[in-house]
């Protein structure tokens, strides 16, 4: 699964992403082939989440999957993950860790909904595919 990323020009960050959507296509074998993270302000990620979700507050991530038919010749896209970034960094200050690791934190957990899993399963994985953050475990997603 081969992200496009969206709203960073940060190269560490949209390194790990590329990181995890690898290791992650090794654990899960999405069929898609492409999934786009885009990180925003709070202002868009509240919009997003009024609109479809009909929850009128902002919110640290949301994911959508691809319901659009297959175009033949096209990448399959699995869907999409968007992060806002002004939540991720007052949660990073909240919980004492870096931005960087939890904007990481933030889209494992969008990809983990995007193959399906629930936040019951994605528990035991945090520590798995973030090793670098060690310690950085499961927090107040929604």
């Amino acid at each position: 699964m081969r992200p496009e990323i969206f709203g960073t020009q940060d190269s560490r960050l949209r390194a790990d992403i590329q990181r995890l959507c690898r290791i992650l296509t090794r654990g899960f074998k999405p069929e898609a082939a492409v999934v786009n993270v885009i990180l925003v302000t709070d202002r868009q990620i509240h919009k997003l989440n009024r609109q479809y979700l009909k929850r009128d507050r902002p919110t640290n991530v949301i994911s959508f999957n691809c319901d659009e038919p297959h175009v033949p010749g096209e990448p399959r896209l699995l869907g999409e993950v968007y992060v806002s970034r002004d939540t991720a960094r007052a949660q990073a200050h909240e919980y004492g860790v870096s931005y960087g690791s939890e904007l990481r934190r933030l889209v494992l957990h969008g990809l983990f909904h995007l193959v399906g899993l629930t936040h019951r399963e994605m528990e035991p994985l945090y520590r798995k595919y973030l090793q670098p953050d060690r310690g950085h475990g499961a927090r107040n997603t929604e």
